[in-house]
Formats: C-alpha cells, structure tokens, sequence
C-alpha cells in the first residue's frame, strides 16, 4: 500500500484530460454536433455489415396483448405515423373486423400505404382479404416445430403444401412475401430447412425465424434449434431465402438480446436482415422485443443513425393513453423515471457531469431530466432544483440555500414524510426561506 501511495499516480495526466474533453462536448442545452462526437468517443460503436430494416408490429402482434384496449381508428392511425416518424420502414397489421380496415384505410390516406403488411394466415382467403385492401405486401404465418403441429391433423409435408399453395397465390397476384416460421427455435432442422427452400420456391422474400415462447439462445457457440447465430448461419448456408427476419418473444427476458443477437450474427452473411419488434414490447403473454431498445442498441454500439428517436416519448405516452397501457415509471428510454434523479451522489455527479448517470442526453427521445426531492436527495440536489424553478444560479454559500436544505433534511429524517416533495411544496419552502420562486 506504501508503494502505491508514494509513487507518482499515472492516470492522474489521462484523467484529466479525457474529463475536460467529455466536459467540452457535454452542453447544458442538447448539441446534437457535440453529443455524437461524444457518443462515439464513449461507446466507441462498432459498424454493422448488414442494414437493419424495423418492421413494427405493435399494431398486430402488440394489440394480441390479454386486457390490452383496443385503439380507436384514428387513433390506432396516429400511432402508426409517429412509428413511421421514428423510422420504421415495416408495419405489420390486422385486417379481420371492421375497425382493423377502416384504420388500415386512414393509414393509408395518410401516406402509409408503402409500409403497410398485412399479416395472414396459410389461407388464400386472408390473402384475398389482403388484395382487397390494397396491400402489396403480406406476411405469411405458419408453425415449423412439431410441437405446434398438434394443432392439425395433418402431416408436415401435408401442411407445407398448404404453405407453398398460400405463398405462390401470393406471389401470382404480385404480394412480396414474408413466411413467418412459428416456433422456429424449437422447430426440426432437417423439416425446416426443406420448409424455407420450398418457400423460396415458390417466390418469398424473407423468413422470419419465430421464437415464439422466449427460448432461443444468443450465444454463438449454441446449436440448433434454439441457437439463434447458429440458425442464421445454417439459413445462409443451406437454404435459398433472400433475407431473414427475427421476431423474438421475451418469457425468458432476452428478447431484445436475441434479436441483437440475430443482427450480429447476419453481418457480413446478408445485406439486410428485419426486426420485427413492438413498441414498449407489448405483445402475448411477456412480450416482445421493445423497437425503442433495439434502435437505441443498433444506434449507440453499431453506429445505426438512420433513426429520429425525438418523438419517442411522445409516442410512447400517446399510445398509452390510446390502448390503457400501464407504462411502467421504469421503462427504459422513456419512463418517467428513466432521466429522473432523487439521490444525491446520482444529483452530485449529474450536477458535475451528465453522462455520469445518464448515458445518453434525454432530449435524444423527447425526454427531460427531473430532480425528485425526497428522503435521499442532499444539498446538491435540492440547489439544482431550486436553480431549475429560479432560471439562475445560486451560490452553495447562499444561507437561505442552507436553511432550505435544513427545513427539507428535518421533514424526512423522524420518518414522518415518506413521500417525495411535490413541486408546490417545495416552492413554498423555497419562499419561506426567502427566495422568490
């Protein structure tokens, strides 16, 4: 220990000058100039060699969501645009009653119309209903593995004729194909190979491996059929399908690891490979991969900066209202305590520098920063609050910023307060200390 404390520190000269570099490029008002100079210096992002396409289906497989209300038209409309506002390319929607059409048709009156898939079953009459409203592209759903087969009475081969029959009268009346191979990961390999080439076949597009009950595994090294980098590579290797696509559940919570999963793995094996994600990962029973999690993945590790996340939490919050959603106070990127800051190391270092506790500025997805005064905020939380209400700066030295400080420190420590101070409290305190809020 003598050793250590007597020899000259060398990361003292590193420290000091990386923390004035990140200071420079950290504004108090967000510089989307210095914030991506900062991101890359941070997290030093490594390129993709595949694009990655968004094909959203929250307006889908989200509204399958048990108790999930279901959003007016216009409504339903309105989260669609604020989707295609952040940069989804794909969405995926119903067309089986009333309120699912007229919604598709205000999608379309809106300019959607290119984006907009219909999903269907192995059935020539969804695929009609499809053609009948205008839809140039669909996605075609059937199981691969044979524990979803107990469904029918039918053989494999027996039920991917109905699958080659369903996708050729598809493509015969001009539709681009998506084949969505349910329960992919726990699927056979040697059936769901000849079930990809014989839809290749018949004309799709894309195959979008389906882990459907959350078990699919993100490690390399994992085999088939629940290994995922594993199965895009024998896709590569042994089938004729153009593109994939990878539509992972989240029983297990590794949704949004699986599908970054499946995009690391196709770089360098595809030009592009879908994600078929949900908005806040609503979705059957856990859920799905959240699309804001996966974009803000793609954009901060692998350099992906096609996307806008500016409306993100306003479209999160819209969609909420629409569909009787509970967001989670929680949810990362855009719950309200995402950017919100109560104790007062997390407040001292925040006041110091913002990337300290925040790994990104809040302005990137329509978020702001909050300061909560409650039982663990300390002096340099309560003077940024007081700073935020004032728009000026106040002096650590201030007595009133001291017995402010002593006043709110009295209220929680004998126990009695248990919530945190509401705004008008706290400007009540402010002024009875003096200053004028």
């Amino acid at each position: 220990m003598e050793a250590v404390r007597g020899r000259e520190d060398p990361f003292e000269r590193r420290r000091r000058s990386e923390i004035q570099l990140l200071r420079e490029l950290s504004s108090p008002q967000f510089d989307r100039e210095k914030w991506e100079r900062l991101r890359r210096l941070v997290y030093r992002p490594v390129p993709l060699n595949v694009e990655v396409v968004v094909d959203d289906t929250t307006l889908r497989e989200g509204l399958q969501m048990a108790g999930m209300i279901t959003p007016k038209p216009e409504d339903t409309c309105r989260i669609a645009t604020l989707l295609r506002d952040i940069g989804v390319e794909r969405l995926e929607v119903l067309t089986y009653t009333k309120t699912d059409q007229q919604a598709v048709r205000l999608m379309r009156e809106a300019g959607l119309g290119d984006m907009l898939a219909a999903w269907c079953r192995a059935s020539k009459e969804d695929v009609d209903m499809a053609l009948s409203l205008d839809f140039r592209q669909v996605g075609i759903s059937h199981p691969v593995s044979y524990i979803h087969f107990e469904k029918w009475e039918q053989t494999p081969l027996q039920l991917l004729d109905r699958v080659v029959e369903t996708v050729s009268y598809a493509v015969e009346h001009g539709l681009t194909v998506f084949v969505h191979g349910e329960d992919s990961t726990r699927a056979d390999w040697e059936f769901e190979r000849e079930f990809v080439n014989a839809v290749a076949e018949a004309g799709a597009k894309v195959y979008r491996i389906c882990d459907t009950v959350g078990v699919g595994l993100s490690d390399p090294l994992a085999t088939l059929p629940n290994g995922i980098p594993a199965k895009i590579r024998h896709l590569r290797r042994e089938t004729k399908i153009p593109y994939l696509e990878i539509h992972a559940h989240d029983d297990l919570g590794n949704a949004v690891e699986n599908t970054l999963a499946a995009v690391r793995a196709a770089s360098g094996l595809y030009d592009k490979i879908y994600v078929s994600t949900t908005l806040l990962g609503v979705g059957d029973r856990a859920g799905n991969a959240e699309t804001e999690k996966v974009m803000l993945n793609c954009y901060l590790h692998h350099d992906v900066t096609k996307w806008n996340f500016a409306p993100l939490r306003e479209l999160a919050l819209f969609f909420s209202s629409a569909t009787g959603y509970h967001l989670p106070i929680n949810k990362a990127i855009v719950g309200d305590a995402a950017f919100a800051h109560e104790s007062g190391i997390h407040l001292q270092g925040i006041s110091a520098l913002p990337l300290t506790y925040e790994p990104f500025p809040p302005e990137l997805v329509g978020q702001r920063r909050t300061i909560v005064i409650g039982k663990r905020s300390g002096k340099h939380g309560i003077r940024l609050r007081l700073q935020e209400m004032l728009g000026r700066e106040v002096e650590e030295g201030d007595p009133r910023l001291e017995q402010l400080v002593g006043i709110i420190r009295e209220k929680f420590v004998n126990g009695s307060r248990r919530m945190p101070l509401r705004d008008e409290e706290f400007r009540q305190l402010a002024r009875k200390v003096g200053f004028e809020v």
